[in-house]
């Protein structure tokens, strides 16, 4: 087996049998808006793996560094694609809507053989809602792992952005067995602390200091109980640009230095783009292609900073007159759909929240409180003159829009450097967050 690294949580995976397997493309163009691989990808590696015909397609979640339009454009629509029996629809509509035509729905937990037959795949669905590992009440399948047994019986796991955790591993390594190869997350894919609107920048560095050493921790500790050989840490590589450019100082991604301090050089296999891992040898072979390699923080934020100039596509967004587009009806309906969905779910919020809509000059073109207890939507007074917990999602008019319509999706909205968050008490509310996907015209 090689491992070849692309991009974030792409990797061309090519098996005993010849057969190729590309995982989560997203190597060209930005996704969510403002989020650019880091390190980049050179041109020419993103050619040959657009023409490397890949025969197999896997694909976690929904979220665009996974599953990247843009990316997958240039492949093949009838290369089959795999993916985890959801419970939702969402994630097979999303990939037919960019064309592929052949999916292949793997149940949980359930070996089963792919592409010639010869090597199979397990799937697993979420471990746990978040980092802290707290249970989701969210009934809503949405990230997904995958294991791989090759026909040679080189075993690798793929964590993705999964939560897991050094009990999930454990209990992987048991059941499964203790891959050869394992890509494990190194860091949360939050904004957090970077879009909080109410940190200054001592605060930010503050709890980006103590996220990193809380991540390090946790991938020490799974890399120690799922046993593998070589541990490559993916997932979560990205800069921000645009507007938000200037946060990247504040990313909570750990260094691989960092890393390799944790778990030692002998089991971390940092790899950037290009970089091709062999399972015989257990070796990693480096592409002089690759740029910023053992790159610093200050390289890092440098980088970001050369992408300053670049422009949301939600910027693009014309909205309609204000006399043809009537925005508290149409959050009302939102709210509406939303409230339905919780209860179906059972979920009850534990504070008021609230759209903080601005209009391209920044001024505010809306305050709206999501109607949590009676038909309420409409607030004039200011949000901090209520003594409730609250939520505050701050955003451009535009990027609404394109949320409520599905033209974007709600996903990993806290993650989506556009929107600053204000809350109190500063308490992450998981289920909040996640659920929010169903504040939608069309929910």
């Amino acid at each position: 087996m090689q491992v070849c690294y692309v991009a974030n949580a792409c990797f061309l995976i090519t098996l005993s049998t010849g057969e190729r397997l590309l995982t989560d493309p997203w190597f060209d163009g930005p996704c969510q808006q403002t989020w650019w691989n880091f390190p980049p990808v050179p041109d020419a590696l993103k050619a040959e793996i657009w023409a490397s015909k890949p025969d197999l397609i896997y694909i976690s979640h929904l979220h665009h560094d996974h599953l990247h339009p843009q990316t997958l454009s240039a492949f093949d629509k009838a290369t089959p694609v795999i993916i985890g029996k959801l419970n939702t629809p969402n994630l097979k509509n999303a990939i037919r809507a960019v064309g592929f035509t052949t999916i292949t729905e793997i149940p949980f937990e359930t070996r089963a053989p792919i592409g010639r037959g010869a090597c199979e795949a397990v799937i697993f669905k979420d471990f746990h809602g978040n980092t802290r590992g707290d249970e989701t009440q969210v009934d809503y399948d949405l990230d997904t792992s995958l294991y791989l047994y090759d026909a040679d019986g080189t075993r690798l796991f793929n964590a993705v952005d999964n939560t897991i955790l050094p009990t999930d591993a454990a209990r992987i390594a048991i059941q499964y067995g203790a891959p050869d190869i394992a890509m494990l997350p190194y860091a949360s894919a939050s904004l957090y602390p970077m879009g909080m609107g109410d940190y200054d920048d001592a605060a930010k560095t503050a709890a980006m200091t103590a996220l990193r050493e809380r991540t390090r921790g946790n991938f020490r500790e799974n890399v120690r109980a799922l046993g593998a050989k070589r541990v490559i840490p993916a997932g979560g590589e990205y800069v921000l640009g645009g507007q938000a450019a200037g946060l990247s100082r504040f990313l909570p991604q750990p260094l691989g230095a960092e890393l390799a301090a944790e778990v030692g050089e002998g089991v971390l296999a940092k790899l950037y783009p290009g970089d091709v891992l062999e399972s015989a040898t257990l070796a990693v072979t480096q592409d002089p292609r690759a740029s910023h390699r053992d790159f610093t923080n200050a390289e890092r934020a440098a980088y970001a900073l050369t992408l300053a100039d670049r422009a949301a596509s939600f910027t693009q967004t014309v909205l309609p007159p204000d006399l043809a587009f009537d925005w508290v009806r149409a959050l009302k309906k939102c709210a509406a759909n939303y409230a339905v969905r919780r209860a179906k779910m059972g979920l009850e919020l534990a504070a008021d929240i609230y759209l903080d809509l601005r209009k391209a000059d920044g001024s505010q073109a809306l305050l709206f409180r999501f109607a949590t207890d009676n038909d309420e939507a409409a607030v004039a007074a200011d949000v901090a003159a209520s003594g409730r917990a609250r939520l505050v999602y701050e955003m451009d008019e535009r990027l609404a829009f394109n949320l409520i319509t599905a033209l974007l999706s709600w996903n990993a909205m806290e993650a989506s450097a556009l929107i600053t968050l204000r809350r109190a008490p500063d308490v992450y509310m998981h289920d909040v967050h996640r659920s929010i996907v169903h504040f939608t015209l069309l929910s």
